[in-house]
């Protein structure tokens, strides 16, 4: 077989694109580690200044420029915001993963090719659906809504519908379609063959969805849940239309508690980052770096988990 020698032009082109593809790739190496650096550079400097770690991450009173305290002194507890921001992730992620999975298993499945040519990219098109879209509505219905069945609770407690409980409704409706189409793709990559097995050996249509398709693709299926974990845990505009706090309810730990302080205005990171940052000045701004920095850290994990998970085969 005779083979085509490469022409010197030839091989001078293919070096061009392979150093400018190169520089292309350092120039966003240096612009992603640049960011971790400028943030964390800002970020700790709220250490330096009187703040502690201790303090940071367990006390709950969040007052960086001092305005809410009897003293004047500000408060740097960001306990309270980051509890805020991985209880409506998680819950959000318990809610939409069962049901995006149901989706996802009647479009692979179960439903005609002609209602997946339909249904499918509405549900694609609602994964570009604005932020601020679903989180207006979520304030004008969900939260009134909320309000009348939650209000009055025993006991004299009054609740406005504003909380955990709507943010978390609003974070289900953000990243169902985001774990809805991952899902779908992560089932039809499974081969045929699989099914096809599964049921030659008298497997039910639901014995070969749950004993044979689902383990093929769970790599994929556990992909989609970290990355609506990793949407939801940076949703900001949506999420600060419905919580309407400043701080975190002090509440009796009872299931009386509890529930107030799912439907009373509350807070999370993100929510007073995008409310609080632009006013902020001095000592406080580096306050905000922090809590900047503390979601870069919880999203770049999620990322980190999801490129690992993907990275492995669909069978063990």
């Amino acid at each position: 077989m005779q083979v085509r020698q490469q022409s010197p032009k030839s091989y001078i082109g293919d070096r061009i694109a392979q150093i400018i593809f190169l520089l292309c790739a350092l120039f966003l190496i240096a612009v992603i580690v640049s960011i971790f650096i400028f943030i964390g550079v800002n970020a700790f400097r709220i250490f330096g200044e009187g703040g502690t770690f201790k303090n940071f991450f367990l006390n709950t009173f969040w007052d960086p420029i001092g305005a809410l305290s009897s003293n004047g002194n500000p408060s740097y507890g960001a306990g309270g915001l980051i509890i805020g921001s991985v209880v409506i992730t998680f819950l959000a992620v318990i809610i939409a993963t069962p049901l995006s999975f149901g989706l996802a298993l009647f479009f692979t499945e179960v439903s005609p090719q002609w209602m997946v040519r339909i249904l499918q990219p509405l549900i694609e098109l609602f994964t570009g659906m604005p932020s601020v879209v679903v989180g207006f509505l979520g304030l004008v219905v969900l939260v009134p809504a909320l309000g009348r069945i939650f209000n009055p609770l025993e006991g004299g407690i009054q609740t406005g519908g504003y909380g955990w409980g709507s943010a978390t409704l609003v974070l289900v409706v953000m990243i169902l379609p985001t774990i809805s189409s991952i899902s779908i793709d992560a089932l039809r990559a499974v081969p045929g063959s699989v099914r096809e097995a599964s049921l030659a050996l008298g497997s039910t249509r639901w014995q070969m969805m749950t004993r044979a398709v689902i383990p093929a693709a769970s790599t994929g299926l556990a992909t989609a849940v970290v990355l609506g974990m990793a949407r939801a845990i940076g949703e900001t505009l949506a999420v600060s239309l419905v919580l309407g706090g400043q701080q975190i309810p002090q509440t009796p730990h009872t299931a009386q508690g509890w529930l107030y302080l799912f439907f009373q205005p509350n807070v999370n990171i993100t929510q007073v980052i995008a409310i609080q940052f632009g006013d902020a000045f001095g000592n406080a701004r580096d306050a905000y770096w922090t809590l900047g920095l503390v979601l870069l850290v919880i999203s770049f994990v999620f990322v980190s988990i999801s490129r690992y998970l993907a990275s492995r085969s669909v069978y063990r």
